[in-house]
């Protein structure tokens, strides 16, 4: 990711429509699980932390993030349990984890499969990956750009990398999906910027009500989702458990 981006990315996750809605999409859905008491859930590539720092409620959250400069951003929320390394060798025992959620992680790396079975390699029998990725290459534009995207997914394919690395799945749905059409119409017009301009995520200022509306929409889906499945969106959504 470019460095900027991490900056930007900080000063928005608390309040920007987009991160709001899908750190309550995480949290309703590890809420979900069948946990134990007090798990260890990992982060797998926490960013700037505001997804962390949500989770632990839950458990005992360790950060993990390749990025120092993510890291770093993540310690000014007070969170202190974070580890500097890659996706594909996770710093944790065999068997030692409850949860993993990688939120937006798997489409910036060259072997998808190879790190989700780093996950199932640090998971416990029983244990859960919750994954959102970005969904259909149409919606491909400057936004991936900026953000270093290799690839963008549909559910059919995620899934079938889960069940490679030996996982079941569990849920499997689209989310964003009112938005899609929005999404689509904006993507198409920022397929690439303007020569000589560096690529910027997509993430426009908003007035206060339309980013309040947006969040309110997207707490309808999320309360939805907990029922039904989405047949398209701007985000895929998996569950996975290790058997």
């Amino acid at each position: 990711m470019n460095p900027a981006e991490y900056e930007r990315m900080y000063r928005y996750e608390d309040h920007y429509w987009w991160f709001v809605s899908r750190r309550e999409l995480v949290d309703s859905l590890v809420r979900q699980l069948p946990l134990p008491s007090h798990p260890v859930i990992v982060d797998v590539g926490c960013g700037t932390g505001a997804t962390a720092a949500q989770l632990q409620q839950h458990g005992a959250v360790i950060g993990v993030d390749i990025s120092p400069l993510a890291l770093s951003w993540s310690q000014q929320r007070g969170l202190n349990n974070l580890l500097l390394a890659a996706a594909e060798r996770l710093p944790v025992a065999h068997e030692s984890v409850d949860v993993i959620v990688a939120t937006d992680i798997l489409e910036h790396l060259d072997d998808d499969v190879a790190v989700l079975k780093e996950f199932y390699r640090a998971l416990k029998p029983g244990g859960y990956v919750v994954i959102t990725v970005p969904a259909y290459s149409i919606l491909w534009s400057e936004h991936d750009l900026a953000l270093m995207h290799r690839r963008r997914y549909v559910a059919g394919v995620l899934a079938k990398r889960g069940r490679t690395a030996g996982f079941e799945v569990v849920r499997l749905t689209y989310a964003l999906f009112f938005l899609f059409p929005l999404a689509l119409v904006m993507r198409l017009l920022k397929r690439r910027p303007p020569p000589g301009k560096q690529p910027e995520a997509q993430l426009p200022p908003l007035p206060e009500w339309l980013n309040r509306f947006l969040i309110w929409v997207q707490r309808i889906e999320t309360t939805l989702l907990s029922r039904l499945r989405f047949p398209w969106g701007v985000s895929v959504v998996a569950v996975l458990r290790k058997p």
